[in-house]
C-alpha cells in the first residue's frame, strides 16, 4: 500500500494534524478542546483523574510514544506494508521553521488508485498524565472525518510533492499505478504550521487510523499509527 501509506502519512502527518494547512476552527470549539485535553490536576476528583493510570509514582508526564504501526486490513484487500518507521520521536514541529523527520517504507498495492477514493481517519489523542485516549470528533472537515476525494486532498495538503517523494520516484498525485516500492529511511520535510494551528491538535501523543475505499466503496487498505508530536514555538 505505499501510495495510500504515503499519502496516509502525509495527509496524517502534514495535513490533517496541521502540518501544511491552518486549520479554521472557532474560539468557542477551540476553548473546548482545549479544555478536555488539560492535563489534570492531582488533586481533581473528576472521573477522569480518578479513573486513569499515572505513568510514575509522582504523576510525571507521559514519556513520547515510539512511532508504531499495524495493518488493519480485511482480507483480499489489494494492499501490503511489511515496513514503515518514522523518527525521531516524538516528531517536533515548529510554528516558525521546517522540520524534519526520517520516514521508511516498503509497500505495495496491486491495484491502480484513481479519482472516486475516499478515505477515513479515527484520530485519538491521550489524555495528559494518563493512559487513556479520547477521539477527536469531525470538526469542520479536520479531525475523525471521512473524506470522499483522496486525490483532492492530496493535492490540497501538497501541491508539490517534497523531497522524500521525489528522492525515490514516488508521485504524490492520483493516479497511483499498481506498483511495489521500497524507499529507505531518508529525510521528510514538515512546513512550518503558523500560528493558526491549535496546539491540543499539534502537540501530544495520538493514535490514528486511515481506511481507503475505492469508488464502489470496496475497502482498499487499513493502516493503524501511533506517534507523539510536539509543538515549538
Amino acid at each position: 500500500m505505499v501510495h495510500l501509506t504515503s499519502a496516509a502519512l502525509a495527509v496524517v502527518m502534514a495535513g490533517i494534524l496541521g502540518c501544511v494547512v491552518a486549520i479554521p476552527i472557532g474560539t468557542q470549539q477551540r476553548n473546548a478542546h482545549e479544555a478536555a485535553f488539560a492535563a489534570p490536576t492531582r488533586n481533581s476528583s473528576s472521573p477522569v483523574a480518578a479513573s486513569s493510570a499515572l505513568l510514575d509514582k509522582q504523576g510525571a508526564p507521559n514519556p513520547p510514544l515510539p512511532f508504531s504501526w499495524k495493518t488493519c486490513n480485511q482480507p483480499g484487500d489489494p494492499t501490503s506494508i511489511t515496513e514503515m518507521s518514522v523518527s525521531p520521536s516524538p516528531v517536533t514541529l515548529s510554528k516558525t521553521g521546517d522540520r524534519e523527520v526520517t520516514v521508511s517504507m516498503t509497500a505495495g498495492i496491486t491495484v491502480d488508485i484513481t479519482n472516486g477514493t475516499s478515505f477515513s481517519l479515527l484520530i485519538k489523542k491521550r489524555v495528559p498524565f494518563t493512559t487513556t485516549f479520547e477521539k477527536i470528533p469531525c470538526l469542520d472537515g479536520y479531525g475523525s472525518c471521512t473524506y470522499p476525494d483522496l486525490c483532492g486532498s492530496l493535492n490540497d495538503a501538497m501541491p508539490t510533492c517534497n523531497d522524500w517523494f521525489q528522492k525515490h520516484k514516488i508521485s504524490c498525485h492520483c493516479p497511483f499505478a499498481a506498483q511495489t516500492i521500497s524507499a529507505p529511511p531518508s529525510a521528510f520535510s514538515i512546513p512550518a504550521v503558523g500560528d493558526k494551528l491549535p496546539s491540543w491538535l499539534a502537540d501530544g501523543d495520538f493514535q490514528v487510523t486511515v481506511t481507503a475505499l475505492d469508488g464502489q466503496g470496496a475497502e482498499l487498505g487499513c493502516v493503524f499509527m501511533q506517534m507523539s508530536l510536539r509543538l515549538e514555538a
